[in-house]
C-alpha cells in the first residue's frame, strides 16, 4: 500500500491508524505544492490528501473513507467495532461529524479569504469561526467525560480527533479550557503509534 500525506493535514489521522494496524505501507510525504503537480493529480485529481493506493492499484481518498476501510479490513487491529454492528455505525456517524462538521469549522479561521474576498470582513468571519469551533470542542469534551476514548475504547475516530486538537493549539486559548480534551491529547501523545506517525512527518508532540 502507498500512503500519500502532507504534514499538518488531516492525513495524519490515517497515518496514526496505519501505525496502529501494524501492517507495512510506503509513505509518500508531499511538500506543500507537490499536491498540485501533475504526478499527484493523477492519484487525486483534486490535489488533496490523504490518499492510498492499494497493492491492487485501486486509489481511495477522503480520510473518513480510508479510516472506515482500514477498520473493516483489519478487524483484529482494535481500531473500531466489528462491521455490521450498530457500534460500527456509531463510528461512521462520529467520523462523519468530525470530518464534515468540526474539520470544516476551522476553515474560515485559517483561510478567511477563501470565503470572503473583502479583507475588512475577515476578522469578523474568524471570530464566528472561533465560536463554532469552541461549540464543537465543548460537545466533544462532554463526550469524553468519564471516558478515555470517544467510543469508550480506541478507534479510528480518536486519531482524527487528535489532529483537530493539534489544529486547535493554533487558536487563542487552544484546548486548555477543556479538561477532558486536554487529557485526551496528552494521553495520545504518549502512544507509540502517534509518536511514530509524528516522527515520520517531521512533526513534534504539542507537549514535547
Amino acid at each position: 500500500m502507498i500512503f500519500y500525506a502532507m504534514p499538518g493535514t488531516c492525513a495524519l489521522s490515517v497515518h496514526i491508524a496505519l501505525e496502529w494496524i501494524g501492517q507495512p505501507y510506503e509513505l509518500k510525504l508531499l511538500a506543500k505544492g507537490e499536491n498540485r503537480e501533475p504526478a499527484y493529480l493523477k492519484v487525486h485529481p483534486l490535489g488533496k490528501v490523504p490518499a492510498v493506493r492499494t497493492d491492487e492499484g485501486q486509489v481511495l481518498t477522503e480520510a473518513a473513507a480510508i479510516l472506515g476501510w482500514l477498520v473493516d479490513t483489519h478487524p483484529d487491529a482494535s481500531i473500531g467495532p466489528a462491521q455490521g454492528t450498530f457500534e460500527r455505525a456509531r463510528l461512521t456517524e462520529l467520523l462523519a461529524y468530525l470530518t464534515s462538521e468540526v474539520h470544516v469549522a476551522f476553515g474560515p479561521y485559517f483561510a478567511p479569504d477563501r470565503y470572503l474576498a473583502e479583507p475588512a470582513q475577515h476578522e469578523a468571519l474568524r471570530a464566528t469561526a472561533l465560536t463554532s469551533v469552541a461549540r464543537h470542542m465543548a460537545m466533544l469534551d462532554q463526550r469524553l467525560e468519564g471516558n478515555t476514548h470517544l467510543l469508550g475504547q480506541r478507534s479510528a475516530a480518536d486519531a482524527y480527533l487528535y489532529v483537530l486538537l493539534r489544529w486547535s493549539e493554533a487558536l487563542p486559548g487552544g484546548v486548555a479550557q477543556f479538561a477532558n480534551l486536554s487529557k485526551f491529547r496528552r494521553r495520545l501523545e504518549q502512544d507509540s503509534g502517534v509518536r511514530a506517525a509524528l516522527k515520520a512527518e517531521h512533526l513534534s508532540p504539542i507537549d514535547s
